[in-house]
């Protein structure tokens, strides 16, 4: 590397240019860093599953046209007109649409001091056949038995005393073996509640939220004058049955269907602003990538102009071509370099007081690896047109230039 202390030499005397390519470099990487991790965040959200049996699922929303007093039976018997008819598997009333952005949640506790925190989740309620409806797999303990699950017009502290838990829910309640959470009492506002079993997955109803693994199931579904439905069909029999639920329901007078939707509609629209949150981070990751290629090209285009004499001396003297793109691509993944471990320092900074302040994740070592690679490698892309020219300079030309 006997170019190195030339090259060296020559940016300590032309600093400004450098210094400030080092400085675009370092402010680009520390936001790609940290851009990137949430890009992929984001995409690992999308992704997260369910924990429902999303291709064979409906809902809709439903009034129920009788007095109050009635609302329970006409409940029931709307469960059992919806469960007649053909291709329907089961159904179930719920107070909440899973990812439909619309719920409720609790703050789970270990005792009845507030303080006592353990975490917040997202809380369910349904009839009998929410577990098999919904598709859910219980990983411990047990499901509600038939004397728990109530359809009634109760005020919303008074239920049975047990409730199932997702488990990511059961981790945070037993952090060393969550398997054991089933059998424990928590408190949910004041009240004393025993987990009777745990639930693999079911997702909240915020997609963005960042807690949404953690998810609580009451065994009593209260009722008002409209109620929520979820519908699960045989295998390809959605949309027959879709139609068919409906017009079964609207036979009654004064009913009314609304929000009628399949599952798998209600995860897109639920997500679709996360999906533009990535879509503007990816084009965002994508634009500082080409940002720091032109810094970089611009950099040695202006260098090129400053030093055609002195290449063409160099060539005079008997540099090969070789020689001169290599002076350059060197003299370029040094500031390009100097830039990343600057900026790896700035994306640091950054990232901890993102932690402070939104309580996101740290950044991996592995996005500075291969964050300062790709920089690396677009820097080194950008050079090579402009080392090729430089490398091609005629001796004689850039003799007679000023």
């Amino acid at each position: 590397m006997k170019d190195l202390a030339p090259i060296l030499k020559t940016l300590w005397k032309n600093k400004t240019g450098p210094l400030l390519l080092i400085m675009q470099i370092a402010v680009a990487f520390t936001i790609l860093i940290n851009i990137s991790f949430m890009a992929v965040s984001k995409l690992h959200e999308l992704k997260v599953p369910s924990g429902l049996d999303e291709d064979v699922l409906f809902s809709f929303r439903t009034n129920f046209p009788v007095e109050p007093e009635q609302y329970a039976a006409r409940i029931k018997q709307d469960l059992r007109d919806i469960k007649s008819v053909e291709g329907v598997e089961n159904a179930t009333t719920v107070n909440s649409i899973p990812l439909s952005s619309w719920g409720q949640f609790y703050s789970v506790n270990e005792a009845e001091d507030p303080d006592s925190y353990i975490a917040y989740a997202g809380a369910y309620s349904g009839s009998k056949g929410f577990i098999d409806t919904l598709g859910l797999e219980i990983v411990a303990g047990r499901g509600f038995e038939e004397s728990e699950v109530q359809i009634a017009n109760l005020d919303y502290h008074e239920r049975p005393n047990s409730i199932l838990v997702t488990q990511g829910l059961a981790e945070r309640i037993s952090p060393e073996d969550w398997s054991t959470a089933a059998g424990i009492t928590v408190y949910i506002n004041g009240q004393p509640y025993q987990v009777v079993g745990i639930i693999k997955e079911l997702v909240a109803v915020w997609p963005s939220w960042t807690g949404n693994e953690r998810s609580i199931v009451f065994p009593t579904y209260h009722y008002v004058n409209e109620g929520k439905f979820m519908v699960k069909t045989k295998p390809g029999e959605l949309e027959q049955v879709m139609e068919g639920v409906k017009d079964l329901l609207m036979q009654q007078p004064g009913r009314f269907v609304a929000d009628l939707e399949k599952f798998k509609d209600t995860r897109e629209k639920g997500y679709k602003g996360m999906e533009s949150s990535l879509i503007i981070l990816m084009s965002v990751t994508v634009g500082l990538i080409i940002l720091t290629m032109l810094g970089v090209f611009g950099q040695a285009r202006f260098t090129l102009m400053k030093r055609r004499r002195q290449i063409g001396t160099r060539r005079a003297l008997g540099a090969s071509k070789s020689h001169i793109m290599r002076y350059y691509i060197i003299e370029s993944i040094l500031v390009a370099g100097t830039g990343v471990i600057v900026g790896s320092l700035m994306a640091v900074l950054l990232n901890v007081k993102l932690m402070e302040i939104f309580r996101v994740d740290s950044v991996p070592l592995e996005y500075f690896l291969y964050g300062g690679l790709i920089v690396l490698v677009a820097s080194l892309v950008a050079v090579i047109p402009t080392a090729y020219s430089a490398a091609n300079i005629s001796p004689a030309t850039a003799t007679r230039s000023v």
